[in-house]
């Protein structure tokens, strides 16, 4: 099942919508408590205080007319104190309607629960004080009846009824005001201890809404750093950087895009170093093709001339050996001749085999024992300039297919140059070791042969182009000896290469040579060709 990747658009979408979420939660609550704070206060505004304010002006009302009842039956002149009593009886009941009406009409809209409480109890306390003014009506009508018939007493008697249930209606007055006011306060209180709540909720709120930008914006950009660093790689490959850089683990799009780049620079790097060896290869094959012109043209040119210039001087040192000057500076001169000019023919044979080194005939072989034998043919070279050449079998090794005679070659090379270039830095106990050991490279198992000396050692510039045709330290060496010895190692399916001997193997310069193992005795010499070469 293939893994799911996140995606940062999907990550950054989902981090700003949460933010706006919580930013309009905070805004939907903040405006959730301010309506009801509004509702509160419009509902003491619009009801309770225009309520209060009618019902106190009825109750003043009420105490002025208790008043004028209370003297009315003494008054000589009672025309004004009726007048006061009529108005007073005629707007008392439109006034308390209108309440009624107010209050009826609160009520059809949705409220709080106390509010609907107290609204209820107010329109049932409003019907009975209308009741009591209503049965109060027939009461002032014989009061004035009685007046009129100038029975004092009775008069007194329905004035102290009047009086007293005035009394009770102004009391029902002021106890439902009180109520109101009660409620109003409480509107008041709750909206101040609302709006504190509210502004430290709200503030709260904001600092969490905060937070959650803030945390979405390190979200954001922590998952858009990566494009920055594949910038900057980017931009690195561009100026040839090829080499691979690991890339941490990420799963979304620009991790995965990153992982990519790399194996793509990976994919360049490799075709380039192919195309690297590739031009070496073409570059060192023009050269072998131009060394191979070259000795052709030297055999054609120079071998023959060489051959007789050698029989002549071999005759003139015969005729002055025979005339008996063997001593002589004539014989001196010829004898120095003779040398330069087997030191040429060596060269042309030097370039020749260059030129047609053979495809190698693979056989199975004991890099031991090879080795065995080569050390014993180069054993008198190397005494006689004082070499001290020293064998160490480190390990059984495995067989290899190998050239007999193309190894041999190579290990002779490896063995002179390393004499010659004690020789050169005058080194006063020269050294050589010869390492023979098993050696897995790149996985594949194989064997290598380790020559090293107690030399100087490489200068980086001699490193550099070891093994290019013709470069050499020596002033009368050829540069073909080790181009010669890699170009055996390659077509033998292995490599050559120097590095920095050990102290204990003498601290100079070591030349590795390394073979794969032999395939087992079932496996086609064809197939070890073409795994070689």
């Amino acid at each position: 099942m293939a893994r799911r990747t996140r995606s940062v658009r999907t990550q950054v979408l989902a981090g700003f919508a949460t933010l706006i979420l919580a930013f309009g939660g905070v805004a939907v609550w903040s405006l959730q408590r301010q309506q009801r704070t509004v509702r509160s206060l419009r509902l003491a505004n619009e009801v309770y205080l225009p309520l209060t304010a009618a019902l106190g002006e009825d109750r003043g009302n009420q105490s002025q007319l208790a008043t004028v009842l209370d003297r009315l039956v003494d008054e000589q002149n009672r025309v004004g104190s009726q007048t006061f009593i009529d108005v007073t009886r005629r707007s008392r009941r439109g006034r308390l309607a209108g309440a009624r009406a107010v209050v009826q009409r609160r009520l059809r809209l949705a409220l709080d629960r106390d509010d609907q409480r107290l609204l209820e109890e107010t329109l049932r306390r409003l019907d009975v004080i209308d009741r009591l003014w209503a049965e109060d009506e027939r009461l002032f009508d014989g009061l004035l009846r009685t007046l009129t018939s100038a029975d004092l007493a009775r008069a007194q008697r329905e004035e102290r009824e009047l009086i007293g249930r005035e009394l009770q209606s102004k009391d029902a007055l002021t106890s439902l005001i009180r109520s109101l006011q009660a409620r109003v306060k409480a509107l008041s209180d709750g909206a101040e201890r609302q709006q504190a709540e509210t502004l430290r909720l709200t503030v709260i709120a904001t600092a969490v809404a905060c937070l959650l930008g803030v945390l979405t914006t390190l979200r954001a950009r922590r998952a858009l750093d990566p494009l920055a660093r594949l910038r900057d790689r980017a931009q690195a490959v561009g100026r040839g950087e090829l080499g691979t850089v690991p890339v941490p683990a990420a799963e979304d799009e620009i991790g995965e895009l990153a992982q990519e780049f790399e194996r793509m620079v990976g994919a360049m790097g490799a075709r380039d170093v192919a195309l690297r060896e590739a031009n070496e290869k073409r570059l060192q094959a023009e050269r072998l093709a131009a060394v191979g012109r070259m000795a052709a043209h030297v055999t054609h040119e120079v071998r023959n001339p060489l051959s007789s210039m050698a029989l002549n001087a071999e005759m003139l040192g015969d005729e002055l050996d025979a005339m008996g000057e063997p001593g002589s500076e004539s014989r001196r001169l010829v004898r120095s001749i003779q040398r330069e000019i087997d030191r040429l023919t060596r060269l042309t044979e030097e370039y020749l085999r260059v030129a047609r080194l053979p495809t190698p005939r693979l056989q199975r072989e004991d890099l031991g024992a090879l080795v065995d034998e080569t050390l014993l043919f180069v054993a008198a070279e190397m005494g006689a300039a004082g070499v001290e050449l020293t064998k160490v079998l480190e390990e059984a090794t495995p067989p290899v297919r190998a050239d007999e005679s193309q190894l041999r070659q190579a290990l002779l090379n490896l063995l002179r140059n390393a004499r010659e270039a004690m020789e050169l830095a005058g080194v006063a106990s020269p050294r050589v070791v010869v390492r023979v050991m098993a050696l897995a490279k790149d996985g594949v198992e194989g064997a290598a042969v380790c020559v090293s000396d107690s030399g100087p050692g490489l200068s980086a510039e001699a490193e550099a182009h070891l093994f290019e045709l013709f470069f050499t330290t020596k002033s009368r060496g050829s540069g073909l000896g080790l181009s010669l010895s890699r170009e055996i190692a390659v077509a033998h399916g292995g490599s050559l290469h120097a590095e920095r001997a050990p102290a204990s193997d003498g601290g100079g310069a070591r030349f590795v040579l390394w073979l794969p193992a032999a395939l087992d005795e079932g496996a086609t010499e064809g197939a070890i060709d073409a795994e070689g070469r």
